[in-house]
């Protein structure tokens, strides 16, 4: 490219000194072109490098705030679970049975703190049909150790107006995958883990066919001791009562047989023995008594003395 210029220059008639200065001239915006060129290249690549660490590092925190860390579980008979970020953010929304659907249908509740998606969700109008006193709002925290304690503090506060059949409960964060897997919410899954620990034939597609409402009955039915498979104390109290007449009396209070006297100088034979016949707990006194005296005067006469019972 410079040889070119060289040349073209030598066919103009100028003298040299004009020559050389407009050679010097041109020479130089030529390397400063250059420099131009290099340093806006350099600008580029840098920009593109930019982007595309930009783009990386973007798309994982975008993931990284879209990722749940902890769950909120609202079961009546609607079946609702919020996904919860790091900052207690709404980042995904499920409903576990048809009555749950028509319920999101119209709440908008990604991205919000989860106390604002909770009042929602328990506030809307259709929520509240399912909201009587025959019903049980079961509101489940899964979380870890680290923020277990905080998310419930704001479940409470959140329900602190529902004056009966409100429960808030806490379940294992490593529970999750097998809840999900299974169909059911983190909830209603742990409802059905503490129904198993009384009752093994349990299903999981029967606990997801019942409402909140008859697994709390259920379980408090257990915990009571009169559910099915139960103990039912009354019964077992009704077998004891015949053991209290077996104890009557003691047979100690049974009349011994008076012996009577044969001779002068018998001896009263007092050996009666006590029989028990105690069906109402009264004692049985039935008492034999066998005198044998043995007189100087009158031989061996032996008198049999038996005497009687009664109740």
């Amino acid at each position: 490219m410079t040889n070119k210029i060289y040349n073209a220059f030598d066919k103009i008639k100028a003298d040299d000194y004009q020559k050389e200065s407009t050679k010097q001239y041109l020479s130089k915006k030529y390397r400063e072109g250059l420099r131009m060129n290099h340093h806006r290249t350099m600008k580029y690549a840098v920009s593109v490098v930019c982007t595309m660490l930009f783009l990386v590092i973007g798309g994982v925190g975008f993931a990284w705030m879209r990722t749940p860390v902890s769950y909120v579980s609202i079961d009546v008979n609607p079946s609702i679970e919020l996904g919860l970020n790091r900052f207690d953010r709404v980042v995904s929304v499920e409903a576990y049975n048809a009555e749950g659907e028509a319920i999101l249908s119209g709440l908008p509740l990604k991205w919000k703190k989860y106390t604002e998606a909770i009042d929602a969700v328990i506030e809307c109008e259709e929520m509240r049909t399912y909201l009587t006193d025959a019903s049980d709002l079961v509101l489940t925290v899964v979380a870890d150790s680290a923020r277990e304690a905080k998310l419930t503090e704001g479940v409470k506060a959140c329900t602190s107006h529902i004056e009966r059949g409100c429960h808030n409960t806490q379940a294992d964060i490593n529970m999750v995958p097998q809840a999900h897997e299974s169909g059911l919410s983190c909830g209603k899954y742990n409802a059905w883990l503490q129904l198993l620990q009384y009752d093994s034939t349990i299903t999981i597609d029967a606990c997801r066919e019942m409402t909140m409402a008859q697994i709390q009955e259920m379980l408090r039915a257990y915990e009571a001791g009169d559910g099915n498979g139960g103990t039912d104390g009354s019964t077992e109290n009704a077998g004891n009562e015949g053991n209290a007449g077996n104890a009557g009396s003691n047979g100690n209070n049974g009349n011994t047989g008076t012996g009577v006297t044969d001779g002068n100088n018998g001896n009263t034979g007092n050996t009666g023995t006590a029989v028990n016949d105690g069906n109402s707990g009264d004692a049985g006194n039935c008492g034999n008594g066998y005198g044998n005296g043995n007189g100087p005067q009158s031989g061996q006469g032996r008198h049999h003395h038996k005497g009687g019972s009664h109740e």
